[in-house]
């Protein structure tokens, strides 16, 4: 398997094409000093999981050292504090039962606020086979392959509304997707949509464009069915809490939770320190550093996402499967291109500002998150298949590109839009993606084993969280891993 064979990362296509090969090239250059201070534990990745178990740790006494790839804190959570209206890269909402991500803000004295999303709901209209098609319309419309009741669901509720109906999983424990009794929908998802509710081939590639994968025939169903009755518990739980609202966000942005969680640390993260080695030496473990550093502990706790995680090497083989699961699991993949509003283009077509499309550019809006709901940005946002072209492409290219696909079908936006800045995780060289996504016959092979730690070395990660997902999963991983490890001691 891949992480037995070399002592050094190997270049993968995607890291060369969004120019990470200067960070490997760092990773693969000899050690030139050694760091003598031990530690109790090193915690390798500054995003939510790897900063909970810290902060746990630390609170039980044991020391502590962070390290982070990246020159920012916070992973995939990510606030554009340089975008107008500051909008959420990733990590947008916490969830009402968020509890441990909740518990921790309160804990750090940061506000928590209803969040600001005017203008992503009602305020768009459907681009569908080069027709534009306004809402009222669609239960009509000839383009619509429903039938029955079904007609009046929007094409963007699609994916979220047939993927939940009959849900297996629904009414169940949340740890229920990796038990066998429900191995029989660890098949591509749009059998599971055939077989089981009858939709047709139109349909289910109307669901494809809002995806968090790469296509719905390469998503294990199970992935899909757990996604929406974690949602519904979720949803249960928000209900069960009059008054409460169902989702918060950080005042001033959500990344600012995690710099809050950092700088509570007693030793703080060290930034730039891209990990490519663990050396297992019986009584503690060598984290060597690309820049050639090597930190010691008797524990690791490392929150590398697996398609991250496949370049770095283990002197101790890992066990078969474990390296399987790194080498075979990917992220989803999605670009974001941000946008300044010179024009209000909305305002000379007469239609609503917000597309959603079965056009390469997908999903289009106008976010308006200023104090008074005026328009402050926009974005394009490009996920699944769709995306995959865009890693050949600088981002002055991306962002060229996707203006000409929108002008091409909606001329008023010629001249009204800057480009601001190109976002994706999948393209850095760090982040492998969005949520992890499980491909048919996954979740069968590796989910079980996806939390079992390799000698001293725990891992965390949405990744591997059993119960929850993204940031709540981030949370719930993080303390798991802690807790091995204060069991250990």
């Amino acid at each position: 398997m891949n992480n037995n064979k070399a002592a050094l990362p190997t270049l993968s296509r995607r890291s060369a094409i969004v120019g990470g090969a200067a960070a490997y090239i760092a990773a693969a250059a000899p050690v030139r000093a050694q760091v003598e201070r031990r530690y109790d534990v090193v915690v390798v990745g500054a995003g939510l999981s790897g900063l909970h178990a810290a902060m746990l740790l630390e609170e039980q006494g044991l020391s502590v050292l962070m390290l982070e790839g990246k020159n920012r804190i916070g992973g995939r959570v990510y606030t554009l504090m340089d975008v107008p209206g500051r909008p959420e890269a990733a990590g947008e909402l916490i969830g009402s039962n968020y509890a441990r991500m909740l518990d921790t803000a309160r804990r750090l004295d940061l506000e928590l606020v209803e969040p600001n999303r005017l203008g992503m709901g009602t305020e768009k209209y459907f681009h569908i086979k080069g027709e534009a098609i306004l809402r009222e319309e669609w239960p009509d419309h000839p383009l619509n392959p429903l039938s029955g009741d079904d007609r009046e669901l929007m094409p963007d509720r699609l994916l979220f509304t047939l993927s939940h109906r009959n849900n297996p999983l629904d009414e169940q424990p949340l740890d229920a997707w990796i038990s066998p009794e429900f191995r029989e929908y660890d098949i591509p998802h749009t059998d599971y949509l055939k077989r089981y509710l009858g939709l047709n081939d139109e349909t289910i590639r109307l669901m494809n464009v809002v995806a968090h994968t790469d296509n719905l025939h390469n998503t294990s169903a199970i992935h899909e069915l757990r996604r929406y009755a974690v949602g519904a518990f979720n949803r249960r739980v928000a209900l069960s809490q009059p008054g409460t609202p169902s989702s918060l966000q950080v005042k001033g942005g959500n990344s600012l939770l995690p710099e809050a969680m950092a700088n509570s640390l007693k030793n703080g993260v060290l930034m730039n320190k891209t990990v490519y080695g663990f050396e297992d030496e019986g009584g503690e473990v060598a984290v060597h550093c690309g820049d050639g550093t090597v930190y010691r502990a008797k524990h690791v706790v490392c929150s590398m996402p697996y398609p991250v995680l496949r370049h770095v090497k283990f002197n101790n083989p890992l066990p078969v499967r474990m390296d399987r699961a790194i080498a075979e699991i990917d992220y989803g993949i999605s670009i974001q291109v941000h946008f300044l509003i010179k024009e209000n283009f909305w305002e000379k077509d007469g239609l609503p500002p917000n597309i959603w499309s079965d056009s390469p550019f997908e999903r289009f809006a106008v976010l308006r998150r200023g104090d008074g709901g005026e328009a402050t940005s926009a974005i394009a946002f490009i996920n699944g298949d769709e995306a995959y072209k865009y890693d050949f492409m600088t981002d002055k290219q991306v962002a060229d590109y996707t203006i000409r696909e929108l002008v091409k079908i909606r001329p008023s936006i010629e001249g009204a839009l800057e480009p601001i800045l190109v976002q994706s995780c999948h393209r850095d060289v760090h982040g492998a993606g969005d949520w992890v996504f499980w491909r048919p016959g996954q979740v069968s092979q590796y989910a079980p084993h996806m939390r079992d730690p390799h000698g001293r070395i725990h891992f965390c990660g949405e990744h591997t969280a059993l119960l929850e997902r993204g940031m709540e999963g981030a949370f719930e991983s993080g303390e798991r891993a802690a807790f091995d490890i204060l069991m250990e001691t």
